[in-house]
């Protein structure tokens, strides 16, 4: 028997219904996620180490597995291409003010979110001195990870983290005396 186009439109209808709040349960969960990244820097934190043992738990192993290659293929004496702490996108930070994160899922796998804070204290602060951090985020082991961050503080450059560290891997190989890594 041939199902009537009622009970195909009612079913449609709960099949979006029903995917309605894991979209947005998605969208809470890598928002939650970043509130707790920018909570390791309030009143002078510690903030989140991109070599530290709990890195796995905020960047996602991609991301780590670039840098570490970058720092360990980084001649003594000279700086890895990251030597700033990418998630404030600053060196120094007394705290985070002004804090707005918006996220827009991209598929249960993957959220962008539009980051903005101050660095610098409203009774401080010389100016706008907002800072613009677009992050990508991507699920792994059961939880959000960032995959990549855009620092669009200077309106004259935008820097991925991601594309500089591959850059400088480029040519840090490139530059091998054998045309290769080590």
């Amino acid at each position: 028997m041939r199902p009537k186009p009622l009970t195909v439109i009612a079913l449609s209808i709960l099949a979006i219904i029903g995917a309605i709040p894991s979209r947005a349960q998605d969208s809470a969960s890598a928002k939650a996620f970043l509130v707790n990244v920018y909570s390791h820097y309030r009143n002078n934190s510690s903030g989140i180490s991109f070599y530290g043992p709990h890195a796995n738990l905020y960047f996602h192993s991609s991301l780590l597995a670039l840098e570490n290659t970058d720092v360990k293929e980084t001649e003594p004496g000279y700086a890895p291409a990251i030597d700033w702490d990418p998630i404030c996108g600053c060196q120094d930070w007394n705290g985070i003010w002004d804090l707005n994160i918006e996220i827009h899922m991209e598929s249960p796998q993957q959220a962008e979110a539009n980051v903005s804070f101050a660095v610098f204290d409203p009774k401080d602060r010389p100016g706008d001195q907002t800072s613009k951090l677009p992050i990508t985020l991507a699920r792994e082991n059961g939880g959000w990870r960032i995959w990549d961050i855009l620092d669009e503080s200077d309106p004259k450059s935008t820097i991925s983290l991601r594309k500089l560290l591959e850059n400088d891997l480029t040519t840090l190989h490139r530059n091998s005396p054998r045309g290769t890594s080590p």
